[in-house]
């Protein structure tokens, strides 16, 4: 199953987001992802967020990637691959 993660967090939180990472091995560690932190000219949206696209057995097993302080904070929605007409 394929899953989207769709983390939050406040502005000032950035540094807590990216350290979180220490010391968590999860194939999403040193990987790329979209996110809108630093992606506002002339000031940060006062909300970030980061998107990652999973494939996992579980919600749970989707979230299981992320460290614990952006899992809490991190919404999991089942997606498939669609066709558009």
């Amino acid at each position: 199953m394929r899953f989207v993660l769709s983390h939050r967090h406040d502005s000032g939180d950035c540094a807590v987001a990216y350290s979180a990472w220490r010391g968590f091995e999860s194939p999403l560690r040193r990987g790329s992802t979209l996110g809108t932190c630093g992606s506002e000219p002339g000031g940060a949206p006062s909300e970030h967020l980061l998107i990652w696209t999973v494939d996992a057995e579980s919600e749970s097993e989707a979230l299981s990637l992320l460290p614990d302080w952006l899992a809490e904070r991190t919404e999991v929605r089942r997606v498939e691959e669609l066709s558009i007409p």
